[in-house]
């Protein structure tokens, strides 16, 4: 058994390796809203003073969130130096931030299904399935610089069953510059249950697992790059408000085998604008994810809509640009972050703010 399912794991990540996140210019010009004003690289020790706490290879992450203030009301920023770590990271308080010295060499690597949780509490609280899991509460927090990976499937056992690489019930999450890799189902499932607001730039998402991109409420991604094999890429839970919604923009989409490109379960609304495909992505139209049953009524219908997909062999039908059919007509230039949360939170200018220790 352990020859065969490492031989599935080596197939499945040697075809794509461990392909860079799309190079794009918006970076260097400040599009994130976070302006280029160094070329120093401040993940330094001579740059210490820029961090609340450093973590070296072989010590514990946990221990320094764990010594981070219970309620900080500023980023307390905990640099993680380069090396690999093979533990479950659990934030339970707001305003962490989880900075990797180096995207690629910065690794935390943890093997854990999510029916056979290894931890299942903390604090009294129970515990999410992920290498990083963001406990309620433990809103403002972000993630970068890192490759955040759960193997399980390639080290333990032969299935893609849920296996998620960053679980999370906070809002106001953001996760840029990282590699978001599992073994199985929701690698990146950020699931606050009222009003949860994520966002994701320059990520390199990968999984031979279903619905690896899987927010429940308000969700902004751009500069992404999915990778899959076989099964539904992303899927949106919008319930409980008309207004929630994935945007994906200036993405890239790509699968090992024919794949579908996203389902949902209940209401949900999916923007993709100026995205590409390759012809991996199959004629299958982001819909109900069953023909057998029903779990949702989903009274709102279905609600896709795109601008400027380009798919390597030609479009399908259901890729036309119908943006006029959305609430409101929006143009395709009126759609960023701040449009996705309508105006409750500017994650750019926060990613803008911490720009001298987040820059890559």
């Amino acid at each position: 058994m352990r020859k065969i399912v490492l031989f599935i794991a080596i197939s499945f990540y040697a075809t794509f390796g461990s392909a860079q996140v799309v190079k794009s210019k918006a970076i260097e010009n400040g599009r994130t809203g976070a302006n280029k004003t160094t070329t120093a690289n401040p993940h330094n020790a001579s740059h210490s003073k820029l961090y609340n706490a450093i973590v070296s290879n072989g010590e514990s992450i946990q221990a320094a969130i764990e010594a981070a203030p219970q309620q900080a009301t500023e980023p307390y920023i905990i640099l993680i130096k380069s090396g690999t770590y093979n533990e479950k990271v659990i934030i339970d308080r707001p305003n962490i931030v989880l900075l990797g010295e180096d995207r690629e060499k910065t690794r935390l690597v943890y093997a854990e299904l999510l029916s056979k949780r290894k931890i299942q509490e903390y604090k009294g609280q129970p515990v999410g399935n992920g290498v990083i899991v963001l406990q309620k509460g433990a809103d403002d927090c972000i993630i970068s610089g890192l490759t955040v990976y759960n193997n399980y499937g390639s080290t333990v056992e032969a299935t893609t069953s849920h296996q998620m690489s960053i679980f999370g019930l906070a809002t106001r999450t953001i996760i840029i510059n990282c590699n978001v890799w599992a073994d199985g189902n929701d690698a990146l499932s950020l699931w606050a249950s009222e009003n949860g607001m994520y966002y994701h730039a320059d990520l390199n998402l990968r999984c031979p697992g279903v619905d690896f991109l899987c927010p429940r409420g308000w969700c902004y991604a751009t500069r992404c790059t999915f990778y899959g094999d076989g099964r539904a890429l992303i899927w949106h839970d919008g319930r409980g408000d008309y207004d929630k919604k994935l945007v994906i923009t200036d993405s890239h989409f790509d699968s090992k085998s024919p794949v579908t490109l996203g389902r949902y379960h209940h209401d949900s609304q999916f923007f993709l604008l100026n995205c590409t495909m390759t012809d991996k992505i199959i004629d299958n139209p982001i819909g109900y994810a069953y023909s057998d049953k029903v779990l949702d009524t989903c009274p709102w219908g279905k609600r896709v809509y795109m601008h400027n997909i380009k798919r390597e062999g030609g479009n399908f039908a259901w890729m036309k640009n119908n943006l006029e059919e959305a609430k409101g007509s929006p143009k395709p230039e009126e759609i960023n972050a701040s449009w996705t949360f309508g105006g409750k939170w500017d994650p750019e200018a926060k990613i803008k703010s911490l720009w001298n220790v987040l820059a890559y």
